[in-house]
């Protein structure tokens, strides 16, 4: 059983902590037990989809791990060049207009969801982390428990049967994001 220590942070349903054994990775365990299917669902999202945005996403081990707090999912660790650990988008949008690199990033992962149809609807800026690696920034998206999970008010889920809907309503929420981040839709 590992035992964890070194907090990174937290989000609604997952809490992340340093490797106690490699520093190169961390473990997210559920915030609430029964959180933990969360957690499940987050691993087979990785590996059903990590073929079409892979480039987007921080690798994971194979199976969960029994940690102090719980079973916990191993994955890859974000660290910029200095070796502290990336920032989120946030982060960077509170210093001012994001660069041409992250934002020509944000374009092609959202072209990549639409384009193969990788239906994902929470695009919160601190799903997204920033890895500054040989001086060049990587974003990552980091939120997988919300692939094909819309949060909608009615109880039918139709967005899961019908496709045109399910990349409509993805789509909504990117422009949504396009415009937190000032990011124009439209060349002028």
């Amino acid at each position: 059983m590992l035992r964890l220590s070194k907090f990174i942070g937290k989000g609604a349903t997952r809490i992340c902590f340093e490797h106690p054994e490699d520093p190169n990775k961390c473990i997210k365990v559920a915030v609430r037990p029964k959180d933990n299917a969360v957690l499940e669902k987050e691993l087979k999202t990785y590996f059903l989809v990590r073929l079409y945005i892979e480039e987007y996403l921080i690798t994971y081990d194979q199976k969960p791990v029994d940690t102090n707090l719980g079973k916990g999912l191993v994955c890859e660790l974000l660290r910029d060049d200095d070796g502290s650990y990336s920032k989120s988008l946030d982060y960077y949008l509170s210093k001012g207009p994001l660069d041409d690199e992250i934002v020509s990033q944000i374009w092609h992962f959202s072209y990549s969801l639409v384009e193969h149809d990788v239906f994902f609807y929470d695009f919160n800026l601190k799903n997204f982390i920033v890895q500054i690696k040989g001086g060049h920034k990587f974003l990552h998206y980091t939120d997988l428990k919300s692939f094909e999970n819309y949060k909608s008010w009615t109880f039918l889920k139709l967005e899961k049967i019908i496709m045109p809907l399910a990349r409509y309503l993805m789509i909504k929420r990117l422009k949504r994001l396009f415009d937190i981040l000032e990011i124009p839709i439209v060349k002028s």
